[in-house]
């Protein structure tokens, strides 16, 4: 009996493997890990070992179909397990990835996570039976944004098929109907962006629900914060800032004062 071909495996950057500690950054919806790229130099530069995917059906993992929450949260556990420095891993998610590292967190390990920084958690709650009427103006949205602000990119994606209509309708599903959250154990940072920019800052009950998951809250050392210099995709738009956010939070040290505690 011929063994079980093994599951396909997500492309990932691997930067530094001789870093003492490994981070893993989780990018957003229709994106890729291209968008750390200015941000890994501000890790490395400290000794970190960074591992950063694309997710299934984005970018060099488009041929992983089709995304779901669940298939993506156990592809990064494998690439945790196989991959990261004794399985250990402080875990970082923006937008979407944020999403994906909380289902992370709450499926991994015991000591698995040593830590989590987790951005832009944002939660919408139409009616369900509204979803299927809502995606498709949101598939239309999303193209047209691209296309004015990012035409290259936008135009690479058209032609490899990335941001199909599938992925929008999954990803809608992810943020249209979110899942109950189970318990995150490891000291937790949750971050919303609150600079005032249409479509561009955070929800600040999305990040409140985020933190309820959090095994101890603030007793245990987390914190949920927000930061109104910022906008969503900060990660991009000021990757020192982002760089220099998690080397402290990952290291222990007092974050800027900038960022500012929710009240919870």
């Amino acid at each position: 009996m011929a063994p079980e071909p093994s599951p396909p495996t997500l492309f990932f950057q691997c930067h530094n493997e001789q870093g003492t500690e490994t981070i893993i950054l989780i990018h957003g919806a229709c994106g890729s890990s291209k968008e750390w790229d200015d941000v890994i130099p501000h890790l490395t530069d400290k000794n970190y070992h960074v591992l950063a995917p694309d997710l299934p059906a984005h970018g060099q993992s488009i041929a992983i179909k089709h995304f779901t929450l669940d298939s993506a949260t156990e592809h990064i556990l494998r690439i945790i397990d196989i991959h990261a420095h004794n399985g250990i891993v402080h875990l970082v998610g923006l937008s979407l990835g944020a999403h994906i590292g909380a289902c992370v967190a709450e499926r991994a390990k015991p000591g698995q996570i040593s830590s989590a920084i987790l951005s832009g958690y944002n939660i919408f709650q139409p009616p369900k039976l509204m979803l299927p009427f809502i995606i498709i103006p949101i598939f239309f949205l999303h193209h047209t944004i691209q296309l004015v602000t990012q035409f290259q990119t936008e135009i690479r994606h058209l032609q490899t098929g990335e941001s199909s209509f599938g992925l929008i309708y999954e990803v809608g599903r992810v943020l249209c109907d979110p899942r109950g959250l189970g318990e995150i154990p490891a000291r937790t940072l949750v971050i919303a962006a609150q600079k005032d920019s249409l479509l561009q800052s955070d929800m600040i009950r999305g990040a409140k629900r985020l933190f309820s998951a959090v095994a101890g809250g603030k007793e245990s050392g987390s914190r949920v914060v927000m930061h109104r210099g910022i906008l969503h995709a900060w990660h991009v738009f000021n990757p020192v800032l982002f760089g220099n956010m998690v080397v402290k939070w990952v290291g222990e040290e007092p974050l800027d004062s900038r960022f500012e505690d929710i009240e919870v």
